[in-house]
């Protein structure tokens, strides 16, 4: 088997102590944020889709660092709407996290995001990478992406210098054919480079995912998932 590495960056809900204090939620609001700000349930999809391929995840919620954004605001869209590498607004543009200094942010990305990308990197160096989320039916308020935007089951992220033509048509006619509605990059568009030979985002509408515990719905997407063709 080649070199498949799955990228999961929003699977976890865990809040460190050493970094609850610059947050202006309560223990209980912050879990209440933290929950439907992540992708539930994507790492074990991961594992239970890939058993043999090597799953990097992140270590701890995107509200305390999101490990899939740019580490510079000026670089990333998202930080407009206070969700850059820092978030300071909650999935709702309310009011998260106070500003942190820059020793504070460094500090965030020393021990967080840094360590991730080295993972990752190293992990994806000439592999293919599939880059795995999950997201809501509805938008929310704070996202970029237009109202309008179609919100299929099924969402391939993907950039014309890491996802080949020929696998990014046969990933469209595999989830097609298995019954799944499938667009390419809409409502979210590309995919992280991370040193990959190939990459490729799978973004899957969470009414469609369920959890483990809806064996239907859950059994479907392990299945497809499992079957994903390759890029030759």
């Amino acid at each position: 088997m080649m070199n498949m590495v799955v990228h999961v960056p929003h699977a976890s809900i865990e809040i460190p102590e050493a970094y609850r204090e610059p947050f202006l939620l309560s223990g209980e609001e912050l879990l209440v944020e933290a929950t439907p700000s992540a992708d539930l349930h994507t790492d074990a999809l991961a594992h239970e889709a890939w058993p043999e391929a090597s799953i990097v995840p992140a270590s701890v919620s995107r509200i305390v660092c999101d490990v899939e954004r740019y580490s510079d605001d000026a670089k990333e869209p998202m930080a407009a709407r206070g969700r850059g590498m820092i978030y300071i607004a909650t999935h709702d543009g309310k009011p998260l996290r106070r500003q942190l200094s820059a020793v504070e942010r460094i500090a965030i990305q020393r021990e967080v995001y840094d360590p991730h990308w080295e993972k990752l990197r190293a992990a994806a160096a000439g592999g293919v990478l599939v880059d795995l989320h999950s997201y809501p039916a509805a938008r929310w308020p704070i996202e970029t992406v237009s109202s309008e935007a179609v919100r299929p089951e099924i969402d391939l992220g993907t950039d014309p210098e890491l996802t080949p033509a020929s696998w990014r048509d046969a990933l469209v006619r595999h989830f097609e054919k298995l019954g799944f509605e499938t667009a390419i990059n809409t409502p979210y568009a590309g995919v992280i480079d991370a040193g990959a030979r190939a990459a490729v985002m799978i973004e899957i509408r969470r009414d469609v995912l369920g959890d483990p515990s809806d064996h239907a719905r859950w059994s479907r997407v392990v299945r497809a998932l499992a079957g994903l063709p390759l890029p030759t």
